[in-house]
Protein backbone atom coordinates (compact mmCIF):
# COMPACT_ATOMS: atom_id res chain seq x y z
CA UNK A 1 0.00 0.00 0.00
CA UNK A 2 1.32 3.11 -1.51
CA UNK A 3 0.43 5.06 1.67
CA UNK A 4 2.54 3.40 4.41
CA UNK A 5 4.16 5.25 6.90
CA UNK A 6 7.85 4.72 6.51
CA UNK A 7 9.41 7.21 9.11
CA UNK A 8 7.14 7.93 12.21
CA UNK A 9 9.12 10.70 13.18
CA UNK A 10 8.39 12.80 10.42
CA UNK A 11 5.78 11.18 8.98
CA UNK A 12 7.31 10.28 5.66
CA UNK A 13 5.04 7.78 3.73
CA UNK A 14 5.86 5.63 0.77
CA UNK A 15 4.02 8.15 -1.47
CA UNK A 16 6.67 10.69 -0.37
CA UNK A 17 9.85 8.41 -1.13
CA UNK A 18 8.02 7.75 -4.63
CA UNK A 19 7.95 11.97 -5.24
CA UNK A 20 11.31 11.84 -3.92
CA UNK A 21 12.62 9.62 -6.25
CA UNK A 22 10.77 10.83 -9.36
CA UNK A 23 12.54 14.50 -8.36
CA UNK A 24 16.00 12.64 -8.83
CA UNK A 25 16.53 11.00 -5.11
CA UNK A 26 18.51 7.79 -5.81
CA UNK A 27 20.39 7.33 -2.45
CA UNK A 28 19.15 6.91 1.28
CA UNK A 29 21.10 10.13 1.68
CA UNK A 30 18.78 11.97 -1.19
CA UNK A 31 15.40 10.65 0.60
CA UNK A 32 16.86 12.16 3.47
CA UNK A 33 17.44 15.15 2.39
CA UNK A 34 14.12 15.31 0.27
CA UNK A 35 12.08 14.12 2.53
CA UNK A 36 13.62 14.65 6.39
CA UNK A 37 13.02 10.52 6.99
CA UNK A 38 15.16 9.39 9.25
CA UNK A 39 17.11 12.71 10.88
CA UNK A 40 15.56 12.38 13.89
CA UNK A 41 16.15 9.08 15.33
CA UNK A 42 17.90 7.54 12.62
CA UNK A 43 15.90 4.58 13.33
CA UNK A 44 14.11 4.24 10.18
CA UNK A 45 17.21 4.06 7.99
CA UNK A 46 16.79 -0.09 6.89
CA UNK A 47 13.38 1.36 6.00
CA UNK A 48 14.12 3.95 3.94
CA UNK A 49 16.31 1.79 1.80
CA UNK A 50 13.54 -1.19 1.87
CA UNK A 51 10.95 1.77 0.62
CA UNK A 52 13.98 3.36 -1.98
CA UNK A 53 14.75 0.02 -3.19
CA UNK A 54 11.00 -1.67 -3.95
CA UNK A 55 10.81 1.95 -5.71
CA UNK A 56 13.70 2.02 -8.08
Amino acid sequence: MSDRIICDCMGTSLEDIKNAVANGAKTVDDIKEATEAGTICCGCDCEIEEALNEVL
